[in-house]
């Protein structure tokens, strides 16, 4: 359920290059939000700063029920402040969710 040119997509959501191409093609992408070349640089340099794999998703838009990238890998415990700094990504980029993802990726099923 891809769409777009992948390998763009993959370049600036990085967590996409964790996810192996036959679960990739599975995923609903209609929620993620392709940022910018520089909106991408600044989510890697977080996520690098903060031991995790960021991905971007529109705001109040949702994947087709099991088809979302939440279904696949687990998420990122955070502390407050690490909250915060994502916190602040958000208000820098309107209309958009930011989810933590643990790095290294580790599958829920």
């Amino acid at each position: 359920m891809i769409t777009g040119d992948v390998r763009e997509t993959r370049a600036l959501l990085p967590v996409l290059n964790e996810i192996d191409e036959s679960s990739l093609s599975q995923l609903d992408s209609s929620e993620w939000f392709r940022p910018s070349a520089a909106q991408a640089r600044r989510l890697e340099a977080t996520a690098d700063r903060l031991g995790v794999y960021l991905m971007a998703y529109r705001a109040n838009c949702h994947a087709a029920a099991g088809k979302g990238l939440c279904n696949l890998i687990a998420a990122a415990e955070l502390d407050a402040a690490k909250i915060d700094e994502i916190a602040s990504l958000e208000i820098a980029y309107p209309g958009v969710t930011i989810v933590a993802y643990e790095r290294p990726i580790r599958k829920r099923h």
